[in-house]
Protein backbone atom coordinates (compact mmCIF):
# COMPACT_ATOMS: atom_id res chain seq x y z
CA UNK A 1 0.00 0.00 0.00
CA UNK A 2 1.97 3.33 -0.98
CA UNK A 3 1.67 6.17 1.56
CA UNK A 4 -1.01 8.11 -0.74
CA UNK A 5 -3.31 5.23 0.25
CA UNK A 6 -2.09 5.16 3.59
CA UNK A 7 -2.98 8.77 4.29
CA UNK A 8 -6.52 8.68 2.40
CA UNK A 9 -7.40 5.32 4.32
CA UNK A 10 -6.32 7.46 7.63
CA UNK A 11 -8.72 10.29 6.50
CA UNK A 12 -11.87 7.46 6.46
CA UNK A 13 -11.25 6.03 9.57
CA UNK A 14 -10.27 9.00 11.57
CA UNK A 15 -12.73 11.13 10.28
CA UNK A 16 -15.51 10.48 13.18
CA UNK A 17 -12.42 11.78 15.87
CA UNK A 18 -11.44 14.84 13.82
CA UNK A 19 -15.50 15.88 13.64
CA UNK A 20 -15.74 15.86 17.30
CA UNK A 21 -12.04 17.68 18.10
CA UNK A 22 -13.10 20.42 15.57
CA UNK A 23 -16.72 20.72 16.73
CA UNK A 24 -15.20 21.16 20.43
CA UNK A 25 -12.98 24.24 19.42
CA UNK A 26 -15.68 25.74 17.37
CA UNK A 27 -18.23 25.39 20.18
CA UNK A 28 -20.48 23.48 17.89
CA UNK A 29 -21.18 20.19 19.20
CA UNK A 30 -24.82 20.25 20.16
CA UNK A 31 -25.77 16.71 19.04
CA UNK A 32 -27.96 17.76 16.05
CA UNK A 33 -25.30 19.78 14.31
CA UNK A 34 -22.75 16.96 14.95
CA UNK A 35 -24.73 14.41 13.40
CA UNK A 36 -25.27 16.55 10.11
CA UNK A 37 -21.62 17.36 10.30
CA UNK A 38 -20.72 13.89 10.28
CA UNK A 39 -23.38 13.12 7.90
CA UNK A 40 -21.70 15.94 5.65
CA UNK A 41 -17.76 15.08 6.18
CA UNK A 42 -18.73 10.82 5.07
CA UNK A 43 -21.13 12.34 2.44
CA UNK A 44 -17.86 14.39 1.06
CA UNK A 45 -15.31 10.98 2.06
CA UNK A 46 -17.21 8.27 0.20
CA UNK A 47 -18.92 10.16 -3.09
CA UNK A 48 -15.32 10.69 -4.27
CA UNK A 49 -12.93 8.82 -6.40
CA UNK A 50 -9.29 7.44 -5.22
CA UNK A 51 -7.60 10.55 -7.20
CA UNK A 52 -9.33 12.99 -5.41
CA UNK A 53 -9.72 11.20 -2.28
CA UNK A 54 -5.78 11.53 -2.73
CA UNK A 55 -6.27 14.99 -2.52
CA UNK A 56 -8.58 15.06 0.19
CA UNK A 57 -6.19 13.54 2.47
CA UNK A 58 -3.00 15.90 1.89
CA UNK A 59 -5.84 19.27 2.09
CA UNK A 60 -5.16 21.41 5.05
CA UNK A 61 -7.26 19.84 8.08
CA UNK A 62 -8.29 23.69 9.44
CA UNK A 63 -9.54 24.52 5.59
CA UNK A 64 -11.24 21.38 5.19
CA UNK A 65 -13.33 21.00 7.87
CA UNK A 66 -13.99 24.41 7.68
CA UNK A 67 -15.73 23.63 3.85
CA UNK A 68 -17.43 21.28 5.65
CA UNK A 69 -18.76 23.31 8.37
CA UNK A 70 -20.00 25.83 5.63
CA UNK A 71 -21.91 22.61 3.99
CA UNK A 72 -23.53 21.44 6.51
CA UNK A 73 -24.86 25.06 7.83
CA UNK A 74 -26.16 25.47 4.24
CA UNK A 75 -27.56 21.90 4.56
CA UNK A 76 -25.59 21.11 0.72
CA UNK A 77 -25.38 17.69 -0.50
CA UNK A 78 -21.91 17.02 -1.66
CA UNK A 79 -23.62 13.77 -3.43
CA UNK A 80 -26.27 15.30 -4.91
CA UNK A 81 -23.79 17.97 -6.30
CA UNK A 82 -25.62 20.85 -4.78
CA UNK A 83 -21.80 21.65 -3.18
CA UNK A 84 -18.84 20.63 -5.01
CA UNK A 85 -15.08 20.28 -3.62
CA UNK A 86 -12.66 22.29 -5.29
CA UNK A 87 -9.21 21.44 -4.37
CA UNK A 88 -6.36 24.56 -5.01
CA UNK A 89 -2.86 23.49 -4.92
CA UNK A 90 -0.21 25.74 -2.36
CA UNK A 91 2.65 26.89 -3.65
CA UNK A 92 5.44 28.92 -1.65
CA UNK A 93 7.69 31.54 -4.14
CA UNK A 94 11.50 31.04 -3.99
CA UNK A 95 14.74 32.85 -5.74
CA UNK A 96 17.55 31.13 -6.85
CA UNK A 97 19.94 32.56 -9.06
CA UNK A 98 17.81 35.87 -9.93
CA UNK A 99 14.81 33.68 -11.24
CA UNK A 100 11.76 33.23 -8.87
CA UNK A 101 10.30 30.21 -8.87
CA UNK A 102 6.79 28.56 -7.86
CA UNK A 103 7.66 25.23 -5.64
CA UNK A 104 4.62 22.87 -5.04
CA UNK A 105 4.17 22.49 -0.94
CA UNK A 106 2.73 18.91 -1.55
CA UNK A 107 -0.55 20.46 0.05
CA UNK A 108 -3.93 21.78 -0.76
CA UNK A 109 -6.71 24.51 0.66
CA UNK A 110 -10.27 23.46 0.45
CA UNK A 111 -12.42 25.64 -1.80
CA UNK A 112 -16.30 24.88 -1.99
CA UNK A 113 -18.79 25.90 -4.88
CA UNK A 114 -22.76 25.95 -4.06
CA UNK A 115 -24.42 24.86 -7.26
CA UNK A 116 -27.24 27.46 -8.99
CA UNK A 117 -29.78 25.05 -8.53
CA UNK A 118 -29.48 24.50 -4.80
CA UNK A 119 -29.14 28.08 -4.49
CA UNK A 120 -32.56 28.75 -6.24
CA UNK A 121 -34.29 26.46 -4.90
CA UNK A 122 -33.40 27.62 -1.56
CA UNK A 123 -34.55 31.15 -2.41
CA UNK A 124 -37.88 29.01 -3.60
CA UNK A 125 -38.36 27.32 -0.17
CA UNK A 126 -38.30 30.49 1.67
CA UNK A 127 -41.41 31.15 3.61
CA UNK A 128 -42.45 34.25 2.36
CA UNK A 129 -41.69 33.21 -0.99
CA UNK A 130 -44.50 33.36 -3.56
CA UNK A 131 -42.83 33.26 -6.79
CA UNK A 132 -38.90 33.29 -7.91
CA UNK A 133 -37.42 33.34 -11.62
CA UNK A 134 -34.94 34.58 -13.57
CA UNK A 135 -34.60 34.83 -17.29
CA UNK A 136 -32.50 36.36 -19.94
CA UNK A 137 -33.28 39.21 -21.67
CA UNK A 138 -32.41 39.45 -25.42
CA UNK A 139 -31.60 42.40 -27.59
CA UNK A 140 -34.24 43.97 -28.90
CA UNK A 141 -36.10 44.82 -25.61
CA UNK A 142 -36.21 48.27 -23.83
CA UNK A 143 -35.86 47.84 -20.22
CA UNK A 144 -36.73 50.70 -17.87
CA UNK A 145 -36.31 51.00 -14.40
CA UNK A 146 -39.60 52.70 -12.70
CA UNK A 147 -38.42 55.37 -10.47
CA UNK A 148 -41.34 55.17 -8.24
CA UNK A 149 -41.66 51.31 -7.90
CA UNK A 150 -38.00 50.63 -8.09
CA UNK A 151 -39.49 47.56 -9.98
CA UNK A 152 -38.08 46.81 -14.03
CA UNK A 153 -40.20 47.39 -17.03
CA UNK A 154 -39.86 45.43 -20.26
CA UNK A 155 -40.75 46.71 -23.75
CA UNK A 156 -40.48 44.57 -26.88
CA UNK A 157 -40.60 41.08 -28.09
CA UNK A 158 -38.03 38.82 -26.05
CA UNK A 159 -36.86 37.03 -29.20
CA UNK A 160 -34.96 34.47 -27.79
CA UNK A 161 -33.25 33.88 -31.20
CA UNK A 162 -31.75 37.22 -30.82
CA UNK A 163 -28.37 37.90 -28.52
CA UNK A 164 -28.55 38.17 -25.14
CA UNK A 165 -27.86 41.32 -23.49
CA UNK A 166 -28.65 40.94 -19.49
CA UNK A 167 -29.81 38.22 -17.05
CA UNK A 168 -32.97 39.50 -14.95
CA UNK A 169 -34.24 38.14 -11.39
CA UNK A 170 -37.29 38.47 -9.81
CA UNK A 171 -38.65 37.56 -6.20
CA UNK A 172 -42.29 38.31 -5.58
CA UNK A 173 -42.94 37.49 -1.78
CA UNK A 174 -46.39 36.25 -0.29
CA UNK A 175 -46.95 39.58 -0.04
CA UNK A 176 -47.28 40.01 -3.14
CA UNK A 177 -44.13 42.67 -2.93
CA UNK A 178 -41.62 42.23 -6.07
CA UNK A 179 -38.11 42.50 -5.51
CA UNK A 180 -36.03 42.23 -8.89
CA UNK A 181 -32.99 43.01 -10.47
CA UNK A 182 -31.47 43.79 -13.86
CA UNK A 183 -27.79 43.62 -15.31
CA UNK A 184 -26.57 43.99 -18.52
CA UNK A 185 -23.87 41.66 -19.82
CA UNK A 186 -21.31 44.22 -19.43
CA UNK A 187 -22.45 44.76 -15.90
CA UNK A 188 -21.77 41.59 -14.84
CA UNK A 189 -18.18 41.10 -16.52
CA UNK A 190 -17.66 43.93 -14.81
CA UNK A 191 -18.33 42.73 -11.02
CA UNK A 192 -17.04 39.69 -12.20
CA UNK A 193 -13.63 41.33 -12.57
CA UNK A 194 -13.27 41.93 -9.29
CA UNK A 195 -12.65 38.16 -8.74
CA UNK A 196 -8.95 37.20 -8.69
CA UNK A 197 -10.25 34.03 -10.69
CA UNK A 198 -11.96 35.43 -13.26
CA UNK A 199 -11.46 33.79 -16.48
CA UNK A 200 -12.39 36.41 -19.68
CA UNK A 201 -13.42 32.35 -21.68
CA UNK A 202 -16.12 32.45 -18.90
CA UNK A 203 -18.12 35.15 -20.24
CA UNK A 204 -17.59 34.94 -23.97
CA UNK A 205 -20.91 33.11 -24.26
CA UNK A 206 -23.49 35.41 -22.92
CA UNK A 207 -26.41 33.11 -23.90
CA UNK A 208 -27.49 30.46 -21.18
CA UNK A 209 -24.82 30.87 -19.22
CA UNK A 210 -24.43 30.02 -16.07
CA UNK A 211 -21.67 32.37 -14.85
CA UNK A 212 -23.77 35.33 -15.81
CA UNK A 213 -27.19 33.87 -14.35
CA UNK A 214 -24.99 33.38 -10.89
CA UNK A 215 -23.71 37.03 -10.18
CA UNK A 216 -27.40 38.45 -10.51
CA UNK A 217 -28.60 35.50 -8.65
CA UNK A 218 -26.23 36.54 -5.58
CA UNK A 219 -27.08 40.06 -5.77
CA UNK A 220 -31.01 39.51 -5.67
CA UNK A 221 -29.79 37.56 -2.52
CA UNK A 222 -28.35 40.60 -0.78
CA UNK A 223 -32.05 42.47 -1.34
CA UNK A 224 -34.62 39.67 -0.89
CA UNK A 225 -36.42 40.53 3.05
CA UNK A 226 -35.96 37.41 5.84
CA UNK A 227 -33.26 35.51 4.17
CA UNK A 228 -32.91 32.02 5.81
CA UNK A 229 -29.58 31.85 7.63
CA UNK A 230 -28.88 28.58 4.95
CA UNK A 231 -28.68 31.68 2.54
CA UNK A 232 -26.98 33.82 4.70
CA UNK A 233 -24.43 31.21 4.95
CA UNK A 234 -23.94 30.53 1.21
CA UNK A 235 -23.67 33.85 0.01
CA UNK A 236 -20.89 34.74 2.72
CA UNK A 237 -18.88 31.89 1.50
CA UNK A 238 -19.57 32.27 -1.64
CA UNK A 239 -18.31 36.17 -1.71
CA UNK A 240 -15.15 35.52 0.89
CA UNK A 241 -13.90 32.64 -1.31
CA UNK A 242 -14.20 34.77 -4.53
CA UNK A 243 -12.07 37.24 -3.16
CA UNK A 244 -9.69 34.81 -1.76
CA UNK A 245 -6.83 33.65 -4.86
CA UNK A 246 -5.90 30.40 -5.11
CA UNK A 247 -3.92 28.31 -8.02
CA UNK A 248 -6.84 25.56 -9.42
CA UNK A 249 -5.32 22.15 -9.12
CA UNK A 250 -5.49 20.36 -12.86
CA UNK A 251 -1.94 19.99 -14.38
CA UNK A 252 0.75 19.47 -11.38
CA UNK A 253 2.94 20.75 -14.07
CA UNK A 254 4.46 24.34 -14.04
CA UNK A 255 5.67 24.37 -17.51
CA UNK A 256 6.75 28.27 -17.42
CA UNK A 257 8.60 27.57 -13.90
CA UNK A 258 10.37 24.10 -14.99
CA UNK A 259 11.55 25.81 -18.51
CA UNK A 260 13.50 28.51 -16.20
CA UNK A 261 14.36 26.05 -13.83
CA UNK A 262 16.12 24.11 -16.80
CA UNK A 263 17.62 27.38 -18.64
CA UNK A 264 19.57 28.03 -15.03
CA UNK A 265 20.87 25.05 -14.83
CA UNK A 266 22.14 25.13 -18.08
CA UNK A 267 23.63 28.15 -17.79
CA UNK A 268 25.43 26.76 -14.44
CA UNK A 269 26.81 23.63 -16.40
CA UNK A 270 28.04 25.97 -19.34
CA UNK A 271 30.02 28.39 -16.99
CA UNK A 272 31.48 24.34 -15.77
CA UNK A 273 32.20 23.80 -18.54
CA UNK A 274 33.15 26.68 -20.80
CA UNK A 275 30.46 26.06 -23.23
CA UNK A 276 27.52 28.10 -24.70
CA UNK A 277 24.62 27.45 -22.84
CA UNK A 278 21.96 25.67 -25.23
CA UNK A 279 18.47 28.17 -25.80
CA UNK A 280 15.64 26.98 -24.41
CA UNK A 281 12.23 28.04 -25.85
CA UNK A 282 9.82 29.11 -23.06
CA UNK A 283 6.58 27.31 -23.61
CA UNK A 284 3.64 29.57 -22.30
CA UNK A 285 2.44 29.19 -19.12
CA UNK A 286 -0.69 26.70 -18.83
CA UNK A 287 -3.80 28.92 -17.74
CA UNK A 288 -6.50 26.72 -15.43
CA UNK A 289 -9.53 26.45 -16.76
CA UNK A 290 -12.03 26.71 -13.65
CA UNK A 291 -14.16 23.54 -12.44
CA UNK A 292 -17.66 24.36 -12.00
CA UNK A 293 -19.79 21.05 -10.99
CA UNK A 294 -22.94 23.05 -12.06
CA UNK A 295 -25.38 22.38 -14.74
CA UNK A 296 -26.78 24.80 -17.35
CA UNK A 297 -30.44 25.96 -16.87
CA UNK A 298 -33.05 26.72 -19.20
CA UNK A 299 -33.88 30.29 -18.59
CA UNK A 300 -37.57 31.73 -19.06
CA UNK A 301 -39.19 35.35 -19.49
Amino acid sequence: MTNDQTSALALQNNYKSDSDNYLKMRGSDNPEFKIEFLKTFSDLLFSQNDEMLEKLSKTRSASLLNAIFRATESKASFAKKEISFIPFEIFKKEKKDGVERKIATGEYEALVIFDINFQKQQILKLENCKRFYTAEVHDGVEVISDLTTGTYCFDGKNDVTKPTIGYYACFVTTDNEIYDLFMTCAEIIDRAKFSPQFKPDNYKKTEKSIHFEKIVVRNIMKIIPKISSELKSVLAYDESSEFTHYELVEDNRNTLEEAKKELSEKKETAKTVKKTPETVEQPNEVQPTETENESDIKSFF
